[in-house]
């Protein structure tokens, strides 16, 4: 599983949207699909629309980075240009084996509803990604690893506790001996951007509409944009890892509280 984060991860809050609301965003691949399959596809539909650097491959994507059309993805400020992407990126997004699991948490209606918890909401995050992650991966009968993309040394260093803490000594709901049946590794794997496994930049492009998409269905969250609601309601349709019955809520979309 690739996960990236996207709000406000830190425990303190207000009511401002930018400090209120906090999420993790997971997307799951069988490893040898990943790599035989949907490695290759990812980087021609990259080449194509981006072109290549000077050591022949095409260019890390990062969601920011397109928002802006920062170099080398400048031709996206042509409106025809960004179209043509998102039809091919929405085809990528449909085709592609994979799944989802969203966790987010409203921290002032958390912290509302659990006025002596004292915990942190990063680690609460993380902790309910790796109960789902663990429930999909025995749904396989299979195992997995976690990764996650370096970003800064304080956050790379947390996340790397809390998952070997989660490892040796289990999450609020799931033991330790238990995890470990399911985790095949007891260190999160932290790569930087340069290493360009596709798994986690398609999990930056997924976190912030997965993001905001559970936000408008939980807390009346605003629309966002066209292109972004149409993956999001891919998502919503088909990629969310969800329950026998097809329902995605408390297994692949999850709010707290």
């Amino acid at each position: 599983m690739f996960i990236d984060d996207t709000g406000n991860v830190h425990s303190r809050t207000s009511n401002h949207p930018q400090n209120r609301f906090a999420g993790v965003v997971g997307v799951i691949f069988e490893m040898d699909y990943l790599h035989t399959t949907f490695e290759p596809s990812f980087n021609k539909l990259k080449g194509r629309h981006f072109g290549v650097g000077p050591d022949g491959k095409p260019p890390v994507l990062h969601l920011r980075r397109m928002k802006k059309a920062e170099a080398p993805l400048t031709h996206l400020t042509s409106e025809c240009c960004r179209k043509r992407w998102e039809k091919d990126c929405m085809r990528m997004y449909t085709i592609a084996a994979y799944s989802v699991i969203a966790i987010c948490v409203d921290k002032v209606a958390f912290y509302a509803a659990h006025p002596e918890w004292q915990g942190s909401v990063y680690k609460l995050l993380v902790g309910n990604a790796i109960e789902r992650y663990f429930y999909f991966l025995r749904n396989k009968r299979s195992t997995g690893d976690v990764l996650t993309e370096a970003t800064n040394s304080d956050l790379d260093q947390e996340i790397k506790e809390l998952y070997s803490g989660f490892h040796a000594n289990g999450t609020d709901h799931i033991t330790g001996p238990t995890l470990r049946t399911r985790l095949s590794s007891n260190e999160i794997k932290i790569k930087p951007k340069s290493a360009n496994i596709p798994g986690l930049p398609l999990a930056d492009l997924l976190a912030a509409t997965c993001f905001s998409h559970c936000k408008k269905i939980y807390a009346e969250g605003p629309d966002y944009d066209t292109f972004a609601m149409e993956v999001a309601d891919l998502i919503e349709g088909h990629k969310f890892y969800r329950d026998n019955k097809g329902n995605p809520h408390r297994y692949g979309r999850v709010w707290r509280p």
